[in-house]
């Protein structure tokens, strides 16, 4: 099943290649207003901060447009903003590509030291998965900073165990890049290590907000706090490209041509209730979460520190289809573990990530079905990813592995 998996995924990573390179990146080459991305709010940013045309954060920004991320996340575009936007744009496609490589790469090494042995030829396979997956191909498609982010996550459980410092210092960059991998900090309700990295977390966050003051002005981290950051909280998008579970929840209630089309009717508030309902299933995620790493074998901490990455493109009131780049470790260790699997397991997996292959925001051939249905069909990514947040990994019950001062067991 992995190999069939790998197979589709070469085809898909062929199309989605000649895609990114003749309908986004070389059109943009050519000519910066050939079509919109979210990268042009980002550079549009960084050119305000840079020329003092105006604030980080405009006025006029809503849930869908505009640069909404944690202040110092403008510095990288900054750089950027010196280039063209299509140039500016390819090496960016590029640095993100290779965010999620090494992502990968971090990530397989760990499994194998936390006891899940694999083969060269299934790290191949997996890691081919991966890179092909849709939440990848859409995070460049859209220029978004998630691959980022996810390398920030996974230096912080894979080589933080050793590098406390780099681990929680890649952390507290991943929070200011895009303020996600602060649900990191679960970590630590069943790993004692982890207290030290989140401690060098927080230094680090002070240091790097320190740091970029001559760049970012104190008015911006007003702005982000009190204007930007509770609107982003408050308000969801109808639109299918959004994955999470409030998204999922609020299109329950439309009729499905208030989420296949990007109107202005897409962006509106979401209802306490539906807000309720998912800090709930968060916190029984986290739950469930520590009591697999506390209770299971050594990779029940392995698989419940994926889980939290992927809890961020769940809760999120924004969690668009590029956001589940976080779920690639995840995918990953279910992956890796096939060879264990049970053939239901197999098939269970195979189907979860077959669901994530298809870009977010697609429109299927299904509106002659009932409403509700079209919903659930359009918002895979989000039971996808609960599946295999609920699944066990299929591996053996490994109790013993590399030991040493690099060793992350979990609090038993």
């Amino acid at each position: 099943m992995l190999w069939i998996l790998a197979g589709v995924s070469a085809a898909l990573l062929a199309y989605e290649g000649f895609t990114l390179a003749t309908a986004v990146l070389g059109p943009l080459w050519h000519n910066p207003n050939a079509l919109q991305t979210d990268f042009h709010y980002y550079l549009d940013a960084a050119v305000r901060v840079r020329t003092g045309a105006g604030p980080l954060y405009l006025p006029t920004d809503d849930v869908i447009a505009g640069f909404a991320y944690p202040p110092p996340a403008i510095v990288p575009f900054l750089a950027l903003s010196f280039l063209p936007l299509g140039a500016a744009l390819v090496l960016f496609t590029v640095v993100s590509y290779a965010a999620v490589l090494m992502s990968v790469a971090l990530w397989i090494r760990y499994l194998g030291q936390r006891g899940l042995v694999i083969n060269a030829r299934t790290a191949a396979a997996a890691a081919l998965v991966a890179v092909a997956l849709g939440p990848t191909y859409s995070n460049a498609v859209f220029g978004q900073v998630n691959a980022l982010v996810l390398l920030c996550a996974v230096v912080f459980v894979t080589l933080g165990p050793t590098r406390p410092a780099l681990g929680g210092t890649l952390l507290a960059a991943g929070v200011w890049l895009k303020i996600y991998p602060v649900l990191m900090v679960a970590v630590g309700l069943w790993n004692r290590s982890a207290w030290r990295r989140l401690a060098y977390a927080a230094g680090a966050g002070v240091a790097i907000a320190a740091a970029t003051l001559p760049l970012v002005p104190p008015s911006a981290y007003a702005a982000y706090w009190i204007d930007v950051l509770p609107a982003r909280f408050d308000a969801t998008a109808l639109h299918i490209t959004n994955q999470s579970l409030i998204a999922f929840v609020e299109r329950l209630a439309v009729p499905p041509e208030r989420f296949l089309h990007w109107t202005g009717e897409q962006a509106v508030p979401s209802g306490a209730a539906v807000r309720g309902v998912n800090l709930v299933f968060g916190v029984a995620v986290i739950a469930l979460l520590w009591r697999r790493a506390v209770r299971g074998p050594r990779l029940g901490a392995v698989h419940a520190a994926a889980g939290v990455m992927a809890l961020a493109a769940l809760i999120s009131p924004l969690g668009w289809g590029h956001t589940f780049v976080l779920v690639l470790p995840l995918v990953l260790l279910h992956l890796a573990a096939l060879g264990h699997a049970t053939p239901a397991v197999v098939v269970t997996v195979a189907g979860c990530v077959l669901a994530l292959m298809v870009p977010a925001g697609r429109h299927l051939p299904i509106d002659a079905l009932p409403g509700w249905l079209q919903n659930v069909a359009y918002s895979r990514y989000f039971p996808a990813t609960v599946v295999l947040m609920a699944l066990p990994p299929a591996a053996p019950d490994y109790t013993s592995g590399p030991e040493g001062a690099g060793d992350d067991h979990s609090i038993r």
